[in-house]
């Protein structure tokens, strides 16, 4: 991982350290709407917190954007050929999950992957479920 790449995770960390660090001071109240976590505060920690998980989530857009055009090394390179299309002879296969509220969607480049991420996501959502009746009960 080249040390660039570590600057937009740096910042989302400390960001996010700096909120949890309000919150758990008082300085910050936090409420449920709906399914949604609401922060809401006024000490300076807090806001200097939420700048930085901003400034860490765009820099790490624009860090991604800027890989295709060759702005930024990325470390993968060497496994293109002539034409800019991946060397797929390792046999790599990726997978994902998106989780629209408690809505799971898998994809992945085969079907065993994409089942394993449909597993891995409710996983996911029976955990999500069960510290909701942790909190609510």
């Amino acid at each position: 991982m080249r040390l660039v790449s570590l600057g937009p995770i740096a910042l989302l960390a400390a960001g996010l350290s700096l909120v949890a660090i309000s919150v758990a001071s008082g300085e910050t109240d936090v409420s449920l709407v709906v399914i949604f976590p609401v922060l809401s505060g006024s000490s300076l920690s807090f806001l200097v917190g939420v700048a930085l998980v901003v400034a860490g989530t765009l820099s790490g857009f624009l860090l991604m954007a800027a890989m295709p055009f060759g702005l930024v090394h990325n470390h993968r390179d060497s496994s293109l050929d002539g034409a800019g299309q991946a060397d797929n002879r390792k046999g790599s296969k990726i997978g994902g999950v998106v989780l629209i509220g408690p809505i799971p969607i898998a994809f992945g480049s085969s079907a065993r992957i994409a089942y394993a991420m449909l597993a891995v996501a409710v996983g996911i959502v029976l955990i999500m479920l069960a510290l909701a009746l942790l909190v609510f009960l």
